[in-house]
């Protein structure tokens, strides 16, 4: 299993001399630690969103924001968890990637959704209601675009006469492109047309393991890779009296706020009790299969849970339970010192 941790915004000091230090500082102190990759988000004309509360912790151009970043770690892999990809013209996306890829010896690997939010698109000329089908040919024309041979494309929403994309690949790399799904027609989507699945935090565990088994059976009949990337909330503590009261009410707050703006995952019926019926719950009654929770030896029975039901090459830590970004980092220092040996792979 290889390990993610969050690129997040609420690390920039816009009031600095250098607004991104702490960000470059924590990015190394990352690397170092054995964290494999760092993932953002994507969101516009939001100063708020429901994943980073009362900040906009999700950047506007995270391609943009990606380079110096990527320009100042090693070995590190970056990602976009998730990217509005119908919200931009695929052949420009391409451009970008494969020139990110250039600079950084084939770091980026492209996490694309369909997004929720209107504004994102209409404000920018793109159909909010045909997303769905903007992406599945975004999803067609992108591989070619990248692999930098020319190509000619007819669709409903895109034409394209002729075009070689520039710069090539790098090597002839031409990176995946891993999709996040929320509900069982956009997980079907991620089979038929994606190289891997990003699951969100929101998914109960035991009801992955048939939902995974379909993902699957789709990606090998349409001759496709199908790579689990598992996002999961962590809360990790020298011992479990040293948990944070917060934790569960911050995390349902965010579920929360995810449905009022459009955001409707499939949720297990006590998860729904929980975020809309107003049910009372304990962090011991909730976190089994929703979250990574407790001392390091709770987390690394958790994680092997996760590891025997259904095995994902990656693993994405959310820290919506926990918004401060300076205790999001000692509790990823835990979590790397007492955890991951455990279940790392190269």
């Amino acid at each position: 299993m290889k390990f993610g941790i969050i690129i997040n915004r609420k690390l920039i000091d816009r009031t600095s001399s250098d607004p991104y230090g702490k960000l470059y500082s924590y990015l190394n102190e990352m690397e170092d630690l054995g964290y494999d990759m760092g993932w953002c988000g994507h969101h516009r004309f939001a100063a708020s969103t429901a994943f980073g509360g009362d900040t906009a912790s999700e950047p506007s151009s995270p391609l943009l924001m990606l380079a110096p970043l990527m320009a100042r770690t090693r070995n590190m892999k970056f990602c976009t968890n998730i990217m509005l990809l119908p919200s931009r013209h695929p052949l420009e996306v391409a451009e970008e990637i494969n020139t990110l890829n250039e600079m950084s010896n084939n770091r980026f690997i492209l996490g694309a959704g369909i997004g929720y939010k209107p504004d994102e698109f209409e404000n920018c000329g793109w159909g909010f209601k045909t997303r769905a089908k903007r992406f599945e040919e975004c999803l067609e024309i992108l591989p070619q675009a990248m692999s930098g041979s020319a190509f000619s494309y007819s669709g409903k929403h895109f034409q394209i006469d002729d075009v070689q994309i520039q710069p090539p690949p790098l090597d002839g790399w031409v990176p995946p492109i891993w999709i996040g799904a929320v509900s069982d027609p956009a997980m079907r989507r991620a089979g038929r047309l994606g190289d891997g699945w990003l699951i969100s935090f929101a998914e109960h565990l035991l009801e992955l393991k048939d939902k995974v088994e379909t993902y699957k059976g789709i990606a090998a009949e349409h001759g496709r890779p199908s790579t689990l990337c598992l996002m999961r909330d962590v809360h990790i503590a020298p011992s479990r009296d040293k948990l944070d009261p917060d934790f569960l009410p911050n995390v349902i707050q965010v579920w929360q706020s995810y449905d009022d703006i459009g955001s409707k995952a499939d949720r297990d019926e006590l998860s729904n009790e929980v975020m809309f019926g107003g049910k009372e719950v304990t962090l011991d009654e909730f976190a089994p299969n929703r979250a990574v929770v407790g001392s390091p030896d709770d987390c690394i029975a958790e994680m092997q849970r996760i590891k025997d039901i259904i095995d994902p090459e990656w693993f994405f830590i959310t820290p919506t339970g926990i918004p401060d970004p300076e205790r999001q980092i000692e509790e990823l220092r835990l979590f790397a010192r007492e955890v991951m040996p455990h279940f790392r792979t190269e």
